[in-house]
């Protein structure tokens, strides 16, 4: 009895004191910050909205290549073409939706480009990682197809039932009702330790109220971005 009573008087002691010490972490250091939110939110519920556009000198037989390449990844039984214009189509793809279109037939104002967009994609934390490594596998696949003359690669990541915790401690406190935007734009370094040093790679994050942002020129690269900010690899 007399160990237990020592034990509750050392907690009841030194209780405030450890209390202080993690609200001024929580509050000052990102770090701690989000790995606390990591072990108590896992961020189940987001949706991801992914666009893409590839510069290419003509618009050819990009169409065909495209479906070739679904065909071969979805099957017949997970794959079909339900919008099928001249310059704007849209394919079943398993559980997702690919809009595919193109400005080729827009004059002078032409950017030559072909536009993929994928949206309304949930993902929950667990089948997040699972969710990049198809995205890139397709991504990658489509660009040794077509082979664009440069990319762009566009990942919207939004919040749906929890709040954006990258939105920031401070801002939420002060509530969201009260701020009519809110864009910070900053280095996935400052809030998760890099593993490889020697890393000169930069991977930065674009973040609003209710989602952020991630465009890199690589898919490869963005899929390391979008792992360490939502699952801290």
């Amino acid at each position: 009895m007399d160990i237990a009573l020592k034990i509750l008087k050392y907690v009841i002691m030194y209780a405030p004191a450890v209390l202080g010490f993690h609200t001024w972490l929580y509050a000052k250091n990102p770090k701690y910050y989000f790995l606390v939110v990591r072990i108590f939110s896992k961020w189940r519920d987001t949706n991801w909205s992914v666009s893409v556009d590839y510069v290419l000198k003509e618009k050819g037989e990009v169409y065909q290549k495209i479906e070739g390449v679904l065909k071969r990844r979805y099957k017949s039984d997970r794959y079909k073409r339900t919008v099928n214009m001249s310059n704007k189509k849209l394919y079943e793809c398993g559980i997702f939706s690919l809009l595919v279109q193109d400005d080729f037939d827009t004059g002078e104002f032409s950017s030559k480009k072909f536009f993929v967009s994928i949206s309304q994609l949930n993902v929950t934390f667990n089948s997040a990682e699972e969710k990049l490594r198809e995205l890139r596998e397709l991504f990658n696949e489509l660009e040794r197809d077509i082979r664009p003359e440069s990319s762009g690669y566009n990942l919207d990541i939004y919040f749906k039932k929890v709040r954006n915790p990258f939105f920031g401690l401070m801002v939420q406190r002060l509530g969201k009702e009260n701020i009519a935007h809110f864009e910070c734009f900053f280095p996935v370094s400052a809030i998760v330790s890099k593993n490889n040093e020697n890393d000169k790679n930069k991977h930065f994050l674009r973040v609003y109220k209710e989602k952020i942002c991630i465009n890199e020129s690589s898919f490869d690269t963005l899929e390391e971005t979008a792992k360490r900010a939502l699952l801290f690899r």
